[in-house]
């Protein structure tokens, strides 16, 4: 979650791919099948991102209400899933790992998010805004370790939930960094290749419909991280549907110098990259990375996919 920062999930969805202590012993820097199928075919149609009544799944494994939302984590097999309450009962996943293959990327969204390597081959630094589960930390270890990883999380019981539930672990490449991530983005001195863009709280006067955190949704706040990327560096935003979607994307269009919208499967949401590179890529040249990316990687999804969902 950054809890700020928390992408919301239905419920967890069917995984098409084949698998993939405590605080004391963290670094941190402060600052029925069928009918489980149905649920979650018809949950991702209707809000992919956002919250919905559903059958829970798995076991309760842990539950506290922290100082920005109330956390449970289940547990199904070998996976585990790291889940925000809400007032009225319902639980918006957030994140899955499965404790197997936590590489394994379970929801739509967090695939799409990687479109930044149809832009930018290799990243040699980025930022994830919110932590949750780590997945993204997961994915990133497994296919690009070389890779340093700044993942700003505001709520320190979602940083000991992740190290010690999810298998996330702190190392040389990888930092865990508590901290309102506007303040971090204010004062950091590093410079990314990527900032992965996932803000998200409990909707209230100081958010939008959706829980994106206003101050992080403004011309002014995307013009000002700019100057934290490289020079052909990008901002990835995960922007859930809401009547605001299409004011969203022309903000980020105004403030970037290119920018590219991915649609996701089965949801009105959408992935958004604004990129510091003035030169626009076509698509034929994306599907052309993506192959490439494919070859290289080999991950259990297909980027020259992602690149089809480029909205012309």
């Amino acid at each position: 979650m950054q809890a700020p920062f928390v992408h919301h999930q239905t419920a967890p969805p069917a995984n098409s791919e084949t698998s993939g202590k405590p605080a004391r012993r963290r670094r941190v820097i402060t600052l029925g099948f069928v009918a489980a199928a149905l649920t979650i075919i018809f949950g991702l149609a209707l809000q992919p991102h956002l919250a919905a009544s559903q059958r829970s799944s798995g076991r309760i494994e842990f539950e506290r209400r922290s100082l920005y939302s109330q956390i449970r984590v289940r547990r199904n097999g070998t996976v585990r899933s790291l889940i925000f309450v809400r007032d009225n009962g319902e639980e918006a996943y957030e994140s899955q790992v499965n404790l197997r293959a936590p590489h394994i990327l379970y929801f739509s969204y967090l695939k799409h998010m990687f479109a930044s390597y149809l832009f930018k081959e290799e990243q040699k630094r980025v930022m994830i805004v919110g932590l949750g589960g780590g997945s993204m930390v997961h994915f990133l270890q497994k296919y690009d370790p070389d890779v340093n990883i700044e993942a700003v999380e505001i709520d320190p019981l979602v940083v000991q939930l992740a190290e010690r539930y999810f298998a996330v672990k702190q190392n040389d490449q990888v930092r865990l960094i508590i901290a309102d991530a506007f303040d971090y983005l204010e004062r950091t001195q590093n410079q990314y290749d990527t900032i992965y863009m996932d803000a998200f709280l409990k909707p209230s006067a100081g958010t939008d419909s959706t829980g994106v955190p206003l101050k992080l949704r403004t011309q002014q706040f995307y013009t000002g991280i700019q100057k934290l990327l490289t020079e052909d560096g990008m901002v990835v935003f995960n922007i859930n549907p809401h009547s605001g979607l299409q004011n969203d994307i022309e903000t980020i269009e105004e403030s970037f110098p290119q920018t590219y919208v991915f649609a996701l499967p089965g949801s009105q949401g959408v992935v958004v990259v604004g990129s510091m590179n003035a030169e626009r890529k076509a698509p034929g040249d994306l599907l052309n990375q993506g192959k490439a990316v494919d070859r290289r990687l080999k991950a259990a999804f297909s980027f020259e996919g992602i690149a089809r969902r480029l909205r012309q």
